[in-house]
């Protein structure tokens, strides 16, 4: 179901991959090490690719975070939240040293 290029989007420099399925990759985010899985649907729906999210590797369940149109929208879905999780970790930093 996942194309070169989808496995490309979804491999280094920004991720690790975790594991691969035909419907579904794992992947880990090397900047919040977040874990990610991007399951495609089989489906005719205008969103068939579905993001689930945990924030630690050994967290027991996923939790559905996006749907989008397709896995270049889903990572830039990704890179976007961790964006705001750098900034908030770093936000909170300035608060404590403050």
């Amino acid at each position: 179901m996942f194309n070169n290029v989808d496995k490309r989007l979804l491999g280094p420099p920004y991720f690790e991959r975790i594991r691969e399925e035909e419907q579904f990759i794992e992947v880990k985010s090397i900047n919040t090490q977040h874990c990610w899985m991007i399951f495609k649907k089989i489906s005719l729906s205008d969103r068939p690719v579905v993001l689930y999210h945990k924030h630690h590797q050994n967290d027991k369940y996923y939790h559905k975070q996006y749907e989008t149109k397709n896995v270049k929208q889903a990572v830039d879905s990704i890179k976007s939240h961790d964006a705001y999780v750098i900034k908030q970790s770093e936000e909170d930093k300035d608060v404590q040293e403050n």
